[in-house]
């Protein structure tokens, strides 16, 4: 599967991240294969047609929607360019979490590492043009490149970002709290790191240093669901990626994501997604299924 890795030099100085309008060259965007990338990108279309595979969701693009990708998280895309309209961000970690010192930047954002809603927003007209003024001005930036620059496109992508962010959380009835709680994107965070070793709602309270009840009250409170259930769709999560975009065996699988035996893989698949992993497989694998 190819990745597609970030270019800081791409302006002839370094720059962690890039933002583009669709009408100036969408081929170079969208990729019908299977892929990934090392960086976070977020889709903006103002006015396009098709639908972009991401995580097991095969999601429709309409008017004034918004697509959330995060580094290494498979996608695939048919698009239809003609007439298309919007923008591509794409930005490092670093660029903004070592300004702010705060490592933990990104999983404040409820729409990166959410494996329990589509990492998809669709935006009203008036939300859509109240957004749009801060992409223009990053690209003014860009283009015009001065001693503060730097400063201002972080402002400018931090306020873009955490408007988002309460936009995604209205939508799907989450919290768009992003100072408080961190136990809750540090939780985020290691669930990222260690999802392929540990399942269980104890393993990730002994890495957080805190018991279950208190661990689920601010999960509950934050996404509306409890630690189990979060742990377990980003676990079932894993599992559809490697059948969809790997050649191992139901065994190798149950082995590469510690589980004790595959047959317990195939009941805890079957339980949360009401299919077995084989059926999955062939009905989905490298995305199949896109038209």
């Amino acid at each position: 599967m190819r990745t597609f890795h970030f270019e800081k030099e791409k302006y002839g100085f370094e720059l962690q991240m890039d933002l583009h309008k669709f009408e100036t060259n969408p081929n170079v965007f969208f990729e019908k294969s299977p892929h990934t990338t090392d960086f976070f990108e977020i889709f903006i279309f103002e006015k396009a047609k098709g639908g972009i595979d991401l995580n097991g969701h095969n999601l429709n693009i309409e008017e004034n929607s918004l697509f959330f990708i995060s580094p290494y998280q498979k996608k695939s895309c048919e698009i239809n360019i003609t007439n298309i309209k919007g923008f591509h961000l794409v930005f490092q970690n670093d660029f903004l979490s070592d300004f702010f010192n705060d490592k933990l930047f990104v999983y404040r954002l409820q729409y990166f590492y959410n494996s329990k809603h589509p990492q998809y927003l669709k935006l009203t007209k008036d939300e859509y043009y109240k957004t749009q003024f801060a992409l223009n001005e990053i690209i003014s930036e860009i283009t015009d490149f001065q001693n503060d620059s730097l400063h201002i496109i972080r402002s400018l992508l931090y306020f873009y970002l955490s408007k988002l962010n309460r936009l995604f959380s209205k939508q799907y009835n989450l919290s768009h709290e992003t100072q408080k709680i961190s136990i809750v994107y540090k939780f985020k965070e290691e669930l990222e790191l260690n999802i392929r070793k540990f399942h269980s709602v104890e393993d990730y309270c002994n890495i957080l240093n805190t018991n279950r009840q208190q661990l689920n009250k601010v999960i509950k409170k934050y996404f509306g669901c409890t630690s189990k259930e979060i742990i377990h769709f980003r676990l079932l999560q894993e599992i559809k990626m490697e059948l969809r975009y790997s050649n191992k065996t139901i065994s190798e699988i149950a082995i590469a994501l510690n589980f004790s035996e595959a047959n317990n893989l195939t009941r805890f698949f079957n339980r949360l997604e009401g299919t077995t992993p084989s059926y999955y497989r062939k009905k989905h694998q490298n995305d199949s299924h896109l038209p």
